[in-house]
C-alpha cells in the first residue's frame, strides 16, 4: 500500500474515531428510508420530488474527501446536486492507499443538497444534511476501509466550516472484497 499523507491520515482517523465514541450511526442510503435498502423512493425528498430540508434555510457543503484504505483498487463516483440539480460529478479510480478532495465546484452558499457516492459501480449512497442534524456547514469524507466497504463520515468543522466544535456521524454502508 503506498503512503497516505500522515496529516490526511489523522484527520480521518480522528473524525472516524469521533464518530465511534459519540455512537451516532446511520444511514440515509437504504433508499425508501425502511431499512431494507430498497431504491423505490428516498426519504430526503418531498412528495413533490424537492429536497425535504429545502424550507430550512439549508447547509453549506464543505469539503468532500475521497479515501482508499483498502490495498484493492476501487473506482468511487460522487455526484453533488443542489436543489435536485447536478452541479459535480466525478468518476475517481483510486489505488490502494490513495485518495482525493473534490475540487469545490458546487454552490458555495448554503442549500437543499444531496451526496450520491457510488462504489465499484454499485448501489449508490445518498447523504443528505439532515444526517448531522441540518448544521449551518459540513464537510464530508467518504472512506473504503481495508476489507472494502464504505464508511461515510462527516464533520462541522475546520475547511469551509471554519473552526468551531466538530459533530460527526459515521456509517458502515456495505462491505466489498
Amino acid at each position: 500500500m503506498g503512503a497516505i499523507p500522515r496529516r490526511r491520515l489523522l484527520a480521518v482517523t480522528g473524525t472516524a474515531l469521533t464518530g465511534a465514541v459519540a455512537g451516532c450511526t446511520g444511514s440515509d442510503d437504504s433508499g425508501n428510508g425502511n431499512g431494507d435498502g430498497s431504491t423505490d423512493g428516498d426519504d430526503s425528498t418531498g412528495n413533490d420530488g424537492t429536497d425535504a430540508d429545502e424550507g430550512a434555510g439549508g447547509t453549506l457543503l464543505g469539503n468532500v474527501v475521497v479515501e482508499n484504505l483498502d490495498d484493492t483498487s476501487h473506482s468511487v463516483d460522487v455526484i453533488v446536486e443542489f436543489d435536485g440539480e447536478p452541479e459535480h460529478w466525478s468518476t475517481h479510480g483510486l489505488e490502494g492507499g490513495e485518495g482525493v478532495d473534490l475540487e469545490r465546484d458546487w454552490s458555495t452558499e448554503p442549500g437543499a443538497f444531496r451526496v450520491l457516492v457510488r462504489l465499484d459501480g454499485g448501489d449508490p449512497t445518498r447523504i443528505t444534511p439532515e444526517r448531522w442534524n441540518g448544521p449551518n456547514c459540513v464537510n464530508v469524507f467518504v472512506l473504503i476501509g481495508r476489507e472494502g466497504g464504505l464508511t461515510i463520515s462527516g464533520d462541522t468543522g475546520g475547511g469551509p466550516c471554519g473552526e468551531g466544535e466538530a459533530t460527526v456521524d459515521e456509517a458502515e454502508t456495505g462491505s466489498g472484497s
